[in-house]
């Protein structure tokens, strides 16, 4: 593989973090809005339960911005992990908000309340989707437990068909740090998106930090699909043609570590390895 110069704005690293920021804000305000109106009505169980659990993933969110700034993206998957269960459980609460007693008064301490693998078959009936939620988990579930298949995804050196398999020291195409951050904003706005619905249902006023979730939300994708694009355009100079690993779609193995399971719909006929492939023999 040629070496080549790439060149990364620094103004790209910031515009990730800031929308990570702004959504984080945006949870924040959405919380002081409900918590606000303690005194004049009663707030109910299924929403000290949605406060909860944003408030831990808020904090998980600003934990993994500092693992993923210095580079240790293998304790942020672990955060990451985390942040996937809890959405799931808010979102099955926010379908029956009778779960959520359920759910605060569980005292299990080897079990969550909902087994991860039940909530996925409960949430997502469309089979192409619940393949995408479990395949997203999965990938990230091997660094927290450890599972040696994921390679240098889940470890700092793997030993690979006999020989050391070392990950590139440096991400010059800022392919892990927007994979963590786009990862990170979207599991705060759809556990935020899930605990409005709840919140409305008791008849709090949200639409405003909604409407910001949204246009922030739209911000993140279409920053994140550009700068896939760009990775793809750039790879496309090196000759010759990289092979793709099997796990992670559109770029090498080896090279850079990025997954495109967070794609969805009409987008992931964009970033799938066989679109790439396509490309890369034309």
């Amino acid at each position: 593989m040629d070496n080549i110069v790439i060149k990364v704005e620094g103004d790209k690293q910031h515009a990730f973090s800031s929308l990570l920021k702004e959504m984080q804000e945006i949870v924040n305000e959405t919380i002081s809005e409900v918590v606000s109106h303690y005194g004049k009505k009663p707030i109910e169980i299924s929403n000290w339960v949605a406060i909860i659990i944003l408030k831990r993933i808020l904090e998980s969110s600003k934990a993994g911005e500092i693992l993923i700034s210095n580079e240790f993206e293998r304790d942020a998957a672990i955060l990451l992990t985390n942040q996937i269960e809890l959405r799931l459980d808010m979102i099955y609460v926010s379908l029956d908000f009778n779960r959520a007693e359920e759910w605060i008064n569980h005292t299990h301490e080897h079990r969550k309340p909902w087994k991860v693998s039940e909530l996925f078959k409960e949430l997502y009936s469309d089979e192409d989707e619940f393949d995408n939620e479990k395949k997203l988990y999965r990938h990230f579930s091997m660094v927290k437990h450890g599972n040696p298949v994921g390679e240098t995804f889940s470890f700092p050196l793997a030993i690979k068909n006999g020989a050391l398999s070392i990950p590139p020291t440096q991400d010059i195409l800022l392919g892990k740090y927007a994979l963590y951050n786009f990862a990170f904003s979207r599991e705060l706005f759809i556990t935020l998106k899930a605990a409005m619905v709840d919140f409305k249902r008791c008849g709090f006023d949200v639409s405003e930090c909604e409407s910001k979730a949204d246009f922030i939300n739209l911000m993140m994708n279409d920053l994140y699909d550009d700068n896939i694009k760009e990775q793809i355009s750039l790879l496309m100079q090196i000759k010759p043609k990289p092979e793709l690993c099997n796990s992670c779609s559109v770029i090498p193995e080896g090279f850079v570590e990025i997954t495109c399971l967070l794609r969805r719909g009409n987008k992931e006929d964009i970033f799938t390895c066989d679109k790439y492939k396509s490309k890369s023999t034309d």
